[in-house]
């Protein structure tokens, strides 16, 4: 149920706003998973989505906050909740919690054909390497994500909830166990943590902004080129050798990204990510996605690690 205008009107002076419409109708790309209620309004001249955020993950909100605030001050293309009038990106109304971010909106790309966009494939190993840079002075006090303990809480907790489909996946999960544990330590950076390119808001021929980044944080420098290669390969049967990883993956290596030393890892890292996807269809018990990660993460393993 949608907030009345009063609330509205109350929970955007927080802000010092005005409430002048709301927009239930436009669609806001990224995961609604990540807040309780989310809609698009208007503030005079200015339109922003709002969310209505569950009060457990409000440290972690701000966090967040705080991160693409310093992002974006660095020119990476990412927008920033709006701080209220007493300094907090979270304001509290109506005895909930929210947040107010200005809203773009974006062209979504065609998940049927963008696999063969060039320039797409371009414009986010563009976005890494500016990632990179601007996050060079991005402290986060936190630990790196550590994959291989990642992938063997959702190996285990497979084999013990879902039999079936573990024993599927036994050959590729005991493959992706190896190669991890003979990984050497690879160099960490802080990552966006999910740039799936529908977690990114496409203009024309650029990126206008990155959404999503709900896990972010330092982690293998890998992680954000795996996660997409894996994302993007998804799509079709070609498009792992498509013009947009092709591009993808020549314009990392052009821009000192992904170099002699890093790419030997990456088949092992993509591969290794797959199991987050398998564990969110089991999660949901999706049977059509869990039998496709299946099938997707043996084609990975076959085609990364045979012949």
């Amino acid at each position: 149920m949608h907030p009345s205008h009063e609330l509205l009107r109350d929970i955007l002076s927080r802000w010092g706003l005005p409430f002048t419409g709301i927009h239930p109708q436009i669609r806001i790309q990224g995961s609604p998973e990540r807040c309780l209620y989310r809609v698009v309004v208007d503030a005079g001249d200015s339109r922003h989505f709002l969310e209505e955020l569950d009060s457990r993950t409000l440290p972690r909100k701000r966090v967040i906050a705080g991160r693409i605030a310093h992002l974006a001050a660095r020119g990476l293309p990412a927008i920033a909740p709006r701080a209220g009038l007493d300094g907090d990106t979270v304001q509290h109304a109506g005895a909930r919690h929210w947040q107010l971010t200005p809203f773009l909106n974006g062209i979504e790309p065609d998940r049927d054909s963008y696999w063969r966009d060039a320039w797409r494939g371009r414009a986010m190993a563009a976005f890494l390497h500016d990632l990179s840079r601007a996050s060079r002075d991005l402290a986060t006090g936190e630990e790196p994500f550590d994959l291989r303990a990642y992938v063997l809480r959702i190996v285990d907790n497979a084999r013990r909830l879902h039999p079936k489909a573990h024993a599927q996946l036994r050959p590729v999960f005991s493959l992706v166990e190896r190669r991890l544990e003979a990984c050497p330590g690879l160099p960490v950076a802080f990552c966006h943590g999910d740039p799936h390119p529908l977690n990114m808001i496409w203009g024309k021929d650029r990126i206008l902004a990155a959404i999503d980044w709900e896990f972010c944080g330092p982690k293998c420098v890998l992680h954000d080129m795996a996660l997409i290669l894996g994302c993007v390969g998804s799509e079709d049967e070609n498009a792992l050798d498509g013009p947009f990883i092709t591009t993808f993956l020549d314009t990392l290596r052009a821009c000192g990204l992904l170099d002699s030393t890093l790419e030997p890892h990456l088949p092992t890292w993509t591969l290794a990510l797959r199991t987050a996807w398998l564990a969110e269809w089991l999660r949901r018990e999706d049977t059509d996605m869990i039998e496709f990660e299946i099938f997707y993460m043996t084609t990975l393993a076959d085609r990364f690690f045979k012949g």
